[in-house]
């Protein structure tokens, strides 16, 4: 892989505020923040914590407070980016990241869930949980009960886990479908099942990535380390049979061959990191150090390019979801068709950029093992 070129990307993206990313309360930023300081814990180099800092201290008013963050909106992607003010208090202890983390965490206390507790998506998905939501939420919540309450209970966390295991993964194919209605009313959801019908890359990278965060947070003296490793096993060993030649997944993974289908960036990056990481940690085995490096290395090969002076990342999906588009107003049915032509597959969306750079991060990382 071609270091000097995706070290030179990871200093373009920094100074693309407003192009490809903006100043905002979101999951997407928080996830290209979460990159920048996985880079700068394996380079130590103080540009991307420069970066990192500055990025998160806008987002605070001139009385300490977050901007954007809208307490009564129960919305599980907001919280991906405080991950980011917890990983800051540690490096600064600026009292703004502690109280805005207190502030953030005493949603939980009333946050809705489904009857067998798991947070909803949205508050606008009623009875809603998708893969997407255990990465988004799990790791603020286990990191904010590890430093800061005295019972150091994760057992809400592993539940959730449990819970999407049961409903989301489909025996047959050995693959996480993208979302479950427990009502079982939504037009995309499976009468008997309540899940919807489509293996969506991403949502497994999601998933992927939660469990090796959550379980470097956790700990493995945690008494549901075992349960979280078992599942992180299962879903890859799921997943290599569907790997293309190049190291890649198709954006709907069992469908590979299909007309419309193709190699996704954002999701094929999420496993390499999940695999590099779960090596590092002791927690998968070393063939997996192999795979991670060759997806990372086959996305860097097929996507990555230079055209007039910028480094671009091709290959990503915009945006998926279910449900009628809560801004936008468009339908998004969950068919094979919405997931492959129904949104665009752009460049160095943030949604891709992210996990390439934490998988590029875990790369550097597992060198120096």
């Amino acid at each position: 892989m071609n270091t000097n070129l995706m070290n030179e990307f990871t200093r373009q993206y920094m100074k693309a505020e407003g192009k490809w990313f903006d100043l905002r309360w979101h999951y997407v930023p928080g996830c290209i923040m979460k990159s920048y300081l996985d880079l700068y814990e394996v380079t130590e180099n103080n540009e991307y914590l420069d970066f990192v800092k500055s990025y998160i201290d806008r987002l605070f008013d001139e009385n300490d407070k977050p901007i954007g963050f809208r307490e009564t909106e129960y919305n599980i992607d907001q919280i991906r980016i405080c991950k980011t003010v917890l990983d800051l208090y540690a490096i600064f202890p600026e009292e703004k990241y502690k109280k805005a983390s207190d502030r953030i965490f005493q949603q939980f206390e009333n946050y809705p869930r489904t009857k067998e507790g798991s947070f909803w998506h949205k508050e606008f998905y009623y009875n809603q949980v998708w893969l997407d939501g255990l990465y988004m939420g799990q790791p603020f919540y286990v990191h904010y009960i590890r430093d800061f309450l005295p019972d150091k209970d994760y057992s809400d966390t592993i539940n959730q886990f449990e819970v999407c295991r049961k409903r989301l993964y489909d025996p047959e194919l050995k693959l996480y479908k993208h979302a479950y209605d427990e009502a079982k009313k939504m037009d995309w959801a499976d009468r008997q099942t309540g899940r919807s019908s489509i293996v969506w890359l991403r949502a497994v990278g999601w998933y992927l990535m939660a469990l090796v965060d959550v379980m470097e947070i956790i700990g493995p003296e945690e008494t549901g380390y075992p349960v979280l490793q078992d599942l992180l096993t299962e879903a890859l060993e799921g997943l290599m049979p569907y790997r293309h030649e190049s190291g890649m997944w198709y954006q709907v993974v069992d469908q590979g061959g299909r007309e419309n289908n193709y190699l996704e960036t954002s999701g094929t990056c999420m496993a390499s990191y999940a695999m590099l990481k779960g090596v590092r940690m002791e927690i998968l085995p070393q063939e997996y150090r192999k795979r991670g490096l060759e997806s990372l290395e086959g996305t860097v090969e097929q996507y990555l390019h230079k055209k007039d002076g910028e480094i671009l990342i091709g290959g990503i999906c915009r945006s998926a979801g279910l449900g009628m588009h809560p801004e936008a107003q468009y339908m998004r049915d969950g068919s094979y068709d919405y997931y492959t032509t129904g949104e665009q597959v752009v460049e160095n969306n943030g949604h891709g950029v992210a996990p390439l750079f934490m998988a590029y991060a875990e790369s550097l990382r597992i060198s120096e093992i």
